[in-house]
């Protein structure tokens, strides 16, 4: 016999979770202290919307389970910004909320728009379900089995995507028979890959002159990364890489074309025009990634998982294979595909040659050069994590990933203030890599009490905040069109980089100029444990486009 709250503690360590993201409440007091109890490592946030976003990059890194475990109304409710970053961007996450008793429930009490009965109550259910592949309040304490288990498989096959269950007081603390609790018992779900399909990929590759391959980070996920580099191997034909899936290849190799998309990197949009053909490959082929760059006459073939993504409006697709990403690449190798598309490689290198990105050793400091360096000054397995804005496009542009090293970054929204939760998830799923996180001055805002929780734990993350006098990016859009008016762009300039550092108990640094960039990088990266680095660049940063046509 044992209590539920004890229960659940118990299937989270089952599932080889080795840190949950929670901050304590009254309506979770007693998985709070199961999770304790249990000698669960945890750590405690600031705001609970950073709970799941800490749970995604742990997740997204690990590829094992992420949990977040919060408290009831408020604490539910901060939760669902984070819930969202793991929605959009396909990360397995069981969020667990406490709740007030079931009769205190709007949920129980079922009244047409009651909006709160119990203390701190809200009816949290219905506000996640479109967010969650499985949204689901507990109210009979022998069910807890059958829910843990049917919320961890969904979030785990198929396209993941976070889960959400919510505990009553009440059931938290109920005592159960764990021998006598039954299970759920999952149907067969996956769909076979369709092998006429696969023999009219064949016949396209076959037809093609100019192919190439979008590569998204459902290859990673589908744990396929493997059989995608014999794929292209065997095909010989160039490959752009989604955001999400930019660091599955290093920038040096021969095929590799770099990160596409709006702001890709220069040629990337020009080569994507030229194809006549498009293979993409665990990648949802958003609005950003093919908006005016794919030519009218070439022939899309999508492979995804998610039958949704092939039927969205926004891109036209020939050949619609919903098929696990992993099973179409192992076909793929199988048949005896014939390309000829060696003058076509050989023109897309060229491009990449003609357009090297390198950003001017100058003062103020320049943001691509600046990205360049730290990421040339890197450890091999160091994990790189962006925020918004800027530092999101430049980053996009300008790593490589020469030494295994790994990228985190909101995949869909590119939202401001996800760089320190990010970070802090990826440090704990992995304490001995080092994670070199880079914001900006107004993004830093957002998150800034999660600075405590860096410091606290001690984590061997370099945060690096550009200070560029506010929101660069907004205001060269403000500027390109409302006629250079800034309206609310320019309202983190003049911030003390090192009274926040020391308000956090973080060692502080700046790097001021551009001839100190190696010696500090150098120095930075030699330390141990979490550092505030303030880097101070150029406030007109301008971010490269991709061109079309030359």
């Amino acid at each position: 016999m044992m209590k539920v709250s004890d229960y659940i503690a118990d299937f989270i360590a089952r599932q080889g979770v080795k840190k949950i993201f929670m901050l304590s409440g009254s309506g979770s007091v007693y998985l709070d202290d199961s999770i304790a109890g249990k000698n669960l490592d945890f750590i405690c946030v600031r705001n609970e919307a950073t709970a799941p976003m800490m749970a995604e990059s742990y997740a997204r890194l690990t590829g094992k389970l992420g949990v977040a475990c919060i408290t009831s109304g408020p604490g539910g409710t901060n939760a669902v910004s984070g819930l969202s970053e793991a929605w959009v961007d396909s990360a397995p996450v069981l969020v667990i909320s406490g709740q007030v008793d079931k009769k205190h429930t709007c949920h129980k009490a079922n009244i047409k728009n009651l909006r709160s009965l119990g203390i701190q109550e809200i009816d949290i259910i219905p506000i996640v379900n479109s967010l969650t592949k499985y949204a689901q309040m507990v109210e009979d304490p022998d069910s807890i089995r059958y829910h843990l288990e049917k919320a961890v498989y969904l979030a785990k096959s198929g396209r993941p995507g976070p889960v959400w269950l919510d505990i009553p007081l009440d059931v938290q603390s109920s005592i159960i028979d764990e021998k006598m609790l039954e299970g759920w018992n999952p149907e067969a779900s996956e769909k076979d890959l369709d092998k006429n399909k696969l023999k009219e990929a064949v016949m396209l590759l076959a037809e093609s002159k100019r192919p190439l391959i979008i590569a998204g980070q459902g290859i990673r996920i589908a744990k396929s990364l493997d059989e995608f580099k014999n794929l292209i191997e065997k095909l010989k034909i160039p490959v752009i890489l989604s955001r999400l899936g930019q660091d599955m290849l290093p920038f040096s190799y021969r095929y590799n074309l770099g990160h596409g998309g709006m702001k890709g990197l220069r040629y990337t949009k020009l080569i994507m025009s030229k194809s006549d053909l498009i293979l993409s490959l665990g990648s949802r082929l958003a609005v950003p990634f093919v908006s005016d760059a794919l030519s009218e006459s070439a022939k899309i073939i999508m492979v995804d998982i998610d039958e949704a993504e092939l039927k969205k409006p926004s891109i036209r697709v020939d050949l619609q294979i919903n098929s696990d990403v992993k099973e179409f690449i192992e076909g793929l190798l199988k048949e005896d595909v014939k390309v000829d598309a060696s003058d076509w490689l050989k023109d897309c290198q060229g491009y990449k040659e003609s357009y090297p990105l390198a950003g001017p050793a100058r003062n103020p400091i320049d943001l691509y050069y600046f990205v360049s360096r730290l990421d040339a000054l890197s450890k091999e397995n160091s994990v790189f994590v962006s925020d918004a804005g800027s530092s999101y496009y430049v980053t996009g542009q300008a790593l490589r990933f020469e030494k295994g090293q790994r990228e985190i970054t909101s995949g869909a929204f590119a939202s401001m203030g996800l760089a320190i939760p990010l970070a802090i998830g990826s440090a704990s799923a992995d304490p001995s890599r080092q994670i070199l996180a880079i914001t900006g001055d107004g993004s830093l805002e957002l998150n800034i009490q999660e600075l405590k929780t860096m410091s606290s734990c001690g984590l061997d993350i370099k945060l690096f905040v550009i200070n560029n006098g506010g929101y660069v990016s907004i205001r060269n859009t403000q500027d390109a069109l409302c006629g250079g008016r800034h309206v609310g762009s320019g309202q983190a300039e003049g911030l003390n980089f090192k009274k926040i550092a020391d308000a956090f108990e973080l060692p502080y640094e700046s790097i001021q100029n551009y001839e100190e960039v190696d010696g500090k990088i150098t120095e930075i990266l030699n330390k141990k444990g979490p550092v505030f680095i303030e880097v101070v660049s150029d406030n007109c940063q301008k971010i490269i486009e991709p061109i079309k046509q030359i």
